[in-house]
């Protein structure tokens, strides 16, 4: 006969609910740690610069935070299919020196369209290098990066091209109150990325691959018609983060996206999405694009000196990503048991 009372089936939802709420929040915090990295990151620079809350700069982050994120959906699905695309950079450079071309001679629209065409285009021909080639997506894409740029250096014989269409500008660059049209249309991207991963055949194929393509194969899955579809997307999403940075600059050249590829992977990996594929977070892609952001400018208005910013990005860019392999390795243990 047992005194024990402590483990009794009354006493067990009383112990529950103690821990209820602590656990609650470890999970919140361990969850979404690094929305508040952000927050306290606004804080301080806030703190030691009040400028930072001015609205032109808040808008100006914002402007910056979007030209990522847009990139960084497409770049979401294909980490979380297993895959990766360097051609970032070249995606845009080409999409946006067609739009800054054509605008003399045709509509906004026309022009948007055509550089989405293209987008999906150049995101067609890394699919089939990758799917039907055989060229691992990191050396098919980096050598299209070269290819795409040596396509933009050509078109324009290695000069700006300047956009003279004040409507175009306007369009690309303006606000509702004081949040830019890129950001909102950011967020918009995210939420049907988000649908697309979750809620479609399409994104849970692409997920089941990402996690083990052999057996997705086996189950019967359309895994190459995919993997060239996701390429095809993620070229879409590239195309419209130069259509809005072209708007901006006023102009589109061959190097205007040198190295984008960078900060659109570091977006995503730093918000979460696992790059061994399988697993995907959009709202820590938003999350991820607006830290990197908010990072820049801060270290902008703190007067860091460039190298220094480098060394502070990587930085962060390190410790989330160490943060966040550590926190699926001990979910992965927690699930084992």
């Amino acid at each position: 006969m047992t005194t024990d009372t402590a483990t009794t089936p009354q006493d067990a939802p009383d112990a529950a609910e103690k821990a209820g709420p602590l656990t609650v929040v470890r999970q919140l915090v361990a969850r979404h740690y690094l929305v508040l990295v952000l927050v306290a990151l606004c804080v301080a620079v806030g703190a030691a610069r009040p400028s930072f809350w001015g609205v032109g700069n808040l808008s100006n982050v914002l402007f910056q935070a979007s030209f990522v994120g847009l990139a960084a959906c497409g770049m979401t699905m294909l980490i979380a299919a297993g895959l990766l695309d360097l051609s970032v950079g070249g995606v845009i450079a080409v999409a946006s020196i067609a739009v800054a071309t054509v605008l003399p001679h045709t509509t906004i629209g026309g022009a948007i369209a055509l550089a989405l065409v293209i987008g999906a285009v150049l995101g067609l021909v890394n699919g089939l290098l990758v799917t039907y080639v055989k060229i691992a997506p990191f050396i098919a894409t980096l050598g299209t990066l070269y290819l795409f740029l040596g396509l933009a250096f050509i078109w324009t014989s290695g000069k700006v091209v300047p956009i003279t269409s004040s409507n175009y500008r306007a369009t690309t660059t303006g606000t509702l109150g004081w949040v830019p049209v890129p950001f909102l249309v950011f967020v918009v991207l995210a939420f049907v990325t988000y649908l697309v991963l979750q809620r479609t055949y399409f994104g849970r194929t692409l997920r089941a691959f990402g996690s083990n393509e052999r057996a997705a194969e086996l189950a019967g899955l359309p895994v190459a018609r995919v993997k060239v579809g996701v390429f095809v997307v993620a070229g879409i999403c590239f195309a419209l983060a130069g259509v809005f940075m072209a708007g901006r600059l006023s102009s589109a050249e061959g190097n205007m996206a040198m190295g984008f590829e960078m900060d659109v992977i570091a977006a995503v990996v730093v918000g979460g999405t696992a790059l061994r594929g399988g697993r995907a977070t959009t709202f820590g892609t938003v999350v991820g694009a607006v830290l990197f952001a908010v990072l820049a400018n801060a270290l902008n208005l703190l007067a860091v000196a460039s190298y220094w910013q480098y060394v502070l990005t990587g930085t962060v860019l390190v410790t989330a990503v160490a943060l966040g392999a550590r926190r699926s390795a001990a979910a992965e243990v927690r699930g084992a048991g």
